[in-house]
């Protein structure tokens, strides 16, 4: 749906230009689904994952029309360090639009949308995708280790979405270059009973 458009309403969405676009997109699509269903649904964060590339080219090209207007220019290196850095803001941002709406919506059936959020790293092949996909389940994880807070503003676990860390080679071992993600997975299951392995 997020690759290949798809109609919400009766409105045609096209495949979005931005990481925080199809955030947004996914949760109307998740509040559609479990509207027209009882039970629950998975989404996998490898879907989300190709955006964070596209997003990465838009703000890397804005920066390059934003020095424009400058009198000394940065370096290359300069650029990406910067676009890496604005890059992590949009992912911060977009996980924490599909946290809130998840939790704030009502379907039509009158409940939460019950949804499952698989985070599995060797569901893509393409090593700066995975980077990538990595770069989101770090920031899922942190939001949910924080979690998010009630009406009287204390922090609360959030029974939605549940989420589910996959172990495999690439996490398991204290040398592997994703054992970062299992720690704070690790982390977050202390303080919040999530994820689920």
């Amino acid at each position: 749906m997020l690759q290949h458009n798809t109609v919400i309403s009766g409105t045609l969405i096209e495949k979005p230009h931005s990481f925080s676009t199809a955030c947004n997109v996914a949760t109307q699509i998740i509040a559609q689904v479990s509207s027209n269903q009882y039970g629950g649904q998975s989404i996998n964060l490898s879907h989300l994952a190709p955006f964070v590339d596209i997003s990465r080219k838009k703000i890397r090209a804005e920066i390059v029309e934003e020095q424009e207007l400058c009198t000394n220019k940065y370096t290359d290196s300069e650029i990406d360090q910067i676009t890496e850095r604005r890059l992590r803001t949009e992912v911060k941002n977009g996980v924490q639009t599909i946290q809130y709406q998840v939790n704030t919506l009502l379907t039509t059936n009158g409940q939460a949308p019950f949804i499952t959020v698989f985070m599995y790293l060797n569901e893509v092949e393409d090593p700066q995708t995975k980077k990538d996909l990595a770069m989101i389940i770090e920031e899922v994880l942190l939001q949910r280790t924080q979690g998010i807070k009630n009406e009287k503003g204390i922090w609360v676990s959030p029974a939605f979405p549940k989420l589910v860390y996959v172990l495999e080679e690439d996490n398991i071992h204290k040398n592997s270059e994703y054992w970062y993600l299992t720690v704070l997975a690790a982390k977050c299951t202390a303080k919040r009973l999530v994820p689920d392995y």
